[in-house]
């Protein structure tokens, strides 16, 4: 037996609807895990994600993955299911944030750069007048976590009810 977490009256463990309010419990689980925000990835992007960032770090004698590597140190991305964030610096550090539902399209770009390395960069461009767009990059599967990135933008649009407005 467990508790209804609709009613909290006691029904089978095994249920997927209440016998006493109706509630379709499958339903309501997914419903409330949709508002809980889940944290997709959280790091730094690759140190070199460009074939033409390797020729350079072999020409430099590694003085090019230096500087590649502290480019690398200052950004951390963190892509959840409401949002993506974005932090910039070493010593001071400044937070971007883009709310999911603001996300209009998303480019996946894929240089031959960085195809040679199985790599790609997705930009997102968004109604948000602070942060019109974003670009990610050096992000171990982004290809598909961009896809998860979509699905989860359209969720958050349902969620909010919030309805994108197209330019003319």
């Amino acid at each position: 037996m467990k508790a209804c977490p609709a009613c909290a009256e006691p029904i089978q463990a095994a249920a997927h609807k209440c016998r006493y309010c109706g509630t379709d419990l499958d339903a309501y689980v997914a419903s409330r895990e949709a508002t809980v925000e889940q944290t997709l990835f959280s790091g730094h992007p690759k140190v070199i994600y460009t074939f033409g960032q390797c020729v350079v770090s072999v020409i430099t004698l590694g003085i090019g993955f230096l500087v590649y590597w502290l480019q690398s140190l200052s950004t951390t991305f963190t892509l959840t299911t409401q949002r993506v964030r974005v932090e910039r610096g070493i010593f001071s550090k400044v937070q971007d944030n883009l709310e999911l539902f603001r996300v209009d399209h998303f480019d996946l770009q894929k240089p031959l750069g960085m195809r040679m390395l199985g790599q790609c960069a997705v930009h997102l461009h968004s109604s948000d007048e602070g942060m019109e767009s974003v670009e990610l990059y050096g992000i171990p599967d982004l290809e598909a976590l961009a896809d998860q990135l979509r699905e989860c933008s359209l969720r958050e649009r349902t969620r909010r009810r919030v309805m994108p407005i197209e330019h003319l």
